[in-house]
This record gives C-alpha cells, sequence and structure tokens, in this order.
C-alpha cells in the first residue's frame, strides 16, 4: 500500500498573500491617516482668522479672532484717524495704539497656537520678527500655547478685560540708531476676565515711523 504523499506547500503562494495582506493593511492605514490629515486641514481652516476689517492708509487690520474689548478699540482708532486732526490727536493716537497692543499681545486666549502672537502690526516695523522671536522663544510667554484649531483646547489662558493708560509723556528717544524728539512713552495698567498672575502693568515707548506710531520697547 502507497504511503499518501503530504501536499507540497508551495511557497510562492505564500509570499503572494503575505504580500497582498502587508498591502491591504498598508493601504487601511495611509486611508485612515489621509482621513485625519483632512479633519485637521479642515480645521485649521475653519478656526483660521479672517480680517474683517481694514485701514489701508495704516496698515492696520481687524480679524474675526480679534476679541469684543480690541475691536472697540480698533474702531476708536480708526475714528480718530479718518477724523479731524487736531492738537491732541497724535497724543490719543499713541495711547489707544498703546492700548490696542497690550489688549492684543496679553490676551492670550484668543490665540489660535503659540505662533498667534498678538499685537506685531503695532510693533517697529524692523523688528517685528525679532519680536516675534522673543515671544515665542522658552522665555517668552507665547511659548507654553496649546494648539487650538480644532477649537477644543480646555489650557487656562489669560483674557485682557481692560487696558487703561496711567501716564502719557512725550520724551526725547536717541537709541538703537533711532532718534525721535517727539516720542512717546505710555505706561498702561492691564486687567483680566480671571487673575492668572501675567503682568498688570507695561510701559512702551512708541516712535514716529512716517505717518504712523509704532512700538520700538516694551518694559
Amino acid at each position: 500500500m502507497k504511503k499518501k504523499q503530504k501536499p507540497k506547500i508551495k511557497y510562492d503562494n505564500v509570499l503572494l498573500v503575505i504580500c497582498v495582506s502587508i498591502f491591504v493593511l498598508l493601504l487601511l492605514i495611509i486611508g485612515i491617516m489621509a482621513v485625519g490629515i483632512i479633519k485637521d486641514i479642515k480645521g485649521s481652516k475653519a478656526q483660521s482668522a479672517e480680517i474683517v476689517d481694514s485701514m489701508e492708509d495704516y496698515g492696520y487690520h481687524l480679524t474675526d479672532n480679534n476679541t469684543d474689548y480690541f475691536k472697540k478699540l480698533y474702531y476708536q482708532l480708526k475714528d480718530l484717524l479718518s477724523g479731524d486732526k487736531n492738537e491732541d490727536f497724535e497724543q490719543e493716537y499713541a495711547k489707544l495704539v498703546a492700548q490696542l497692543f497690550v489688549a492684543d499681545f496679553y490676551d492670550l486666549n484668543s490665540k489660535l497656537d503659540k505662533t498667534d502672537v498678538g499685537g506685531i502690526q503695532f510693533v517697529w516695523k524692523p523688528y517685528q520678527e525679532e519680536f516675534k522671536n522673543f515671544a515665542t522663544d522658552p522665555s517668552g510667554i507665547y511659548y507654553y500655547i496649546e494648539n487650538n484649531l480644532s477649537g477644543k483646547r480646555t489650557q487656562s489662558l489669560p483674557s485682557v478685560k481692560e487696558v487703561n493708560v496711567e501716564s502719557i509723556d512725550s520724551i526725547h528717544y536717541s537709541e538703537k540708531n533711532y532718534n525721535d524728539e517727539k516720542a512717546y512713552r505710555v505706561t498702561l495698567s492691564i486687567s483680566y476676565k480671571k487673575d492668572l498672575g501675567y503682568p498688570e502693568n507695561c510701559t512702551l515707548i512708541l516712535l514716529h515711523n512716517q505717518n504712523k506710531l509704532e512700538i520700538i520697547e516694551m518694559k
């Protein structure tokens, strides 16, 4: 009686099955990742700030992500800049720029991520990039802001309630290769919706840059 021969395993077929299985698994993984990326992109677009108003002659803009308090100050500035330039105009201009900068810079809760630095548009133009780096490096207050592109951030961050001008002085500024005989030093107090230990006072130096007043120092 002949012994039954065991069927020979066709290793080529086994290898083919394994390859096909791996390929299908990779397709599933790539598909899942692609869906996640698409959702992130859609969330990013949905949450990105859009410009809702601008002052073209001065380069200022308002976004839908700005706080109601910032919007209030912004439209005060717009009314001032479009109105008659009386003897108090420049001092009022300096006050509003200082308030707008502080209201935006210290309101971390309205920011989408750590690169969304507030108040940049009011900073001395040649220093804007340097200022952004200063705010986002490990010693800056923006460094630890968690991403909120999805709108689900639970991190406690400061919301500025009000910024008051405590004093304003006309000074002669002559530093950092810049000279302005009619610069302004503005001291402000900051109140928050909730006290989280962030600065409550700030002093700014503003210089003339063509038709604008820009912040060159913050103390």
